[in-house]
């Protein structure tokens, strides 16, 4: 290990997590790893899945696609975002599928052979076809020898606004019925969407944050990643004392300070400044401002070096962490940087870790 900060990944609870919403869907899953797998390691995350029989994956673009390729994931994987519109070639090679970014890309793509899935923005205003326009680009991409692999569209809102969520459905749906077309694979979905929509025509679901164990409502869902340091100093303080930049803390003399080498070039933000971490049986408080490398932490009680502290995971809870800062656990997640090295654990034992930097 090059840093005593790192990340944990239980790979138990992600299988479970896949379970859940195989089980309670009976569809077909295609696992969401996007973003290097929200922190976990995309191919390292794939390869989990596949033990539950998830065999179909999504990510965001041509990069990350070949990065699963070049890591012996064979399965399918589909790029939810845009492609140039000049690596149709490499698509092809790389048995990769692609979704209607627009109009303008089905009409001048050379889409011979591409498998693709139909995109249908019903409200989300991001990527997609209209459905007003859906008949007529699924007829262009019949006449350019497309493999029709899907139809899909997203919701925006599935965390918030259960009426708009229904409306975005109720209007996949009727449009997908009206194009009375056979396809292989129909999805709208979103880790809320999955257990909010009461869905009678997709027959797959797609799961990203959800297969981390999290979700806006209440479910069985186990977290399954957990960032930690380990205490490099500890000291007391005199009464008036200050620490890190801005010297934005002054001491009352009370409690230790543990200095852990953690700091926002690892993704920790700034402004968890005065936010909570766990330390062995107490919660201690981030003091001072967060450093590039480097924080500290005011505990009540002494913890000597090499002690490990929790700054999200089974005390902390990183959705309530994310609220606490004015953003979403996505964010969070993805933020971590490849300084952190990710330790995988099956029945409780580290199995296995990667350096992203080495």
């Amino acid at each position: 290990m090059y840093r005593n900060s790192y990340l944990e990944i239980d790979l138990d609870k992600l299988k479970a997590n896949a379970r859940y919403f195989i089980s309670k869907s009976g569809k077909k899953l295609i696992g969401v790893i996007k973003a290097n797998g929200y922190g976990i390691v995309d191919h390292v995350e794939a390869k989990t899945l596949k033990e539950v029989g998830v065999d179909f994956f999504a990510v965001s673009s041509l990069d990350e696609a070949l990065h699963l390729r070049k890591n012996g994931i064979d399965d399918s994987i589909l790029i939810l975002g845009n492609v140039p519109f000049d690596s149709m070639d490499l698509i092809r090679e790389n048995d990769l599928s692609i979704v209607t970014v627009s109009r303008r890309f089905v009409e001048e793509c050379d889409l011979r052979d591409v498998k693709i899935h139909l995109k249908l923005d019903t409200g989300m205003n991001r990527i997609g076809i209209d459905p007003d326009e859906a008949a007529y680009i699924l007829n262009i991409l019949k006449e350019k020898d497309a493999v029709i692999e899907g139809v899909m569209s997203h919701f925006s809102s599935a965390d918030t606004d259960e009426e708009y969520s229904l409306e975005q459905y109720q209007l996949f749906r009727d449009t997908v019925r009206a194009l009375n077309y056979d396809f292989p694979y129909i999805h709208m979905s979103a880790t809320d969407a999955a257990i909010l929509v009461d869905d009678d025509i997709c027959n797959a679901q797609r799961i990203g944050l959800g297969l981390l164990g999290l979700s806006s409502y209440e479910t069985a869902l186990q977290p399954c990643i957990s960032l930690y340091s380990e205490v490099s100093m500890v000291k007391k303080l005199n009464k008036g004392e200050t620490v890190s930049y801005g010297r934005h803390y002054t001491s009352d003399g009370n409690g230790y300070l543990l200095t852990i080498p953690l700091g926002y070039a690892d993704g920790f933000y700034r402004s968890n400044t005065g936010k909570q971490v766990y330390c062995e049986n107490e919660y201690g408080k981030i003091v001072g401002s967060v450093c590039m490398d480097q924080m500290m932490i005011l505990s009540e009680n002494y913890h000597p070096e090499d002690t490990k502290i929790e700054l999200f995971g089974e005390h902390v809870d990183i959705a309530k962490r994310a609220e606490e800062l004015g953003t979403i656990s996505y964010e969070l997640y993805t933020s971590l940087s490849d300084r952190l090295e990710r330790r995988y654990f099956k029945d409780g034992k580290m199995t296995s870790r990667i350096t992203p930097r080495f």
